[in-house]
């Protein structure tokens, strides 16, 4: 049986992609990884996930530039679940300009579960 949500993680440190991967692992995803943005406008292309979980700080280009990479593309478009370490609210304005959901890291592992399941509306 193929789980119903494709799930993009784009994340750099790949310690830190370690327990997003552990904490959705009860949830019915199929969990993807980029590490970089170029990687991830290219696997998003591929896969067409229903969300993807987007860092801002990347080693090739900022988070908003892939959400605006992934505007471009011809897909449906996937929700997105920002991820970041940067707290200023100035980066929560744009993720609330840009419809996305935001969580700060550090996270507990059952918080980022519940905020997919919410976002991906998991019962």
């Amino acid at each position: 049986m193929n789980p119903p949500y494709c799930v993009v993680s784009v994340e750099d440190d790949l310690g830190i992609f370690h327990i997003i991967q552990a904490s959705l692992r009860p949830l019915p995803i199929e969990l993807h990884h980029a590490a970089t943005g170029r990687e991830a406008i290219a696997l998003i292309t591929r896969c067409q996930p229903a969300l993807v979980i987007l860092d801002i700080s990347l080693p090739d280009m900022n988070g908003w530039d892939v959400l605006q990479g992934i505007s471009k593309l011809d897909i449906q478009k996937p929700k997105v679940l920002v991820l970041t370490a940067f707290t200023n609210p100035t980066h929560r304005l744009i993720g609330h300009l840009q419809n996305v959901a935001y969580m700060n890291k550090p996270f507990l592992p059952r918080e980022l579960s519940a905020m997919v399941s919410e976002v991906l509306q998991i019962q």
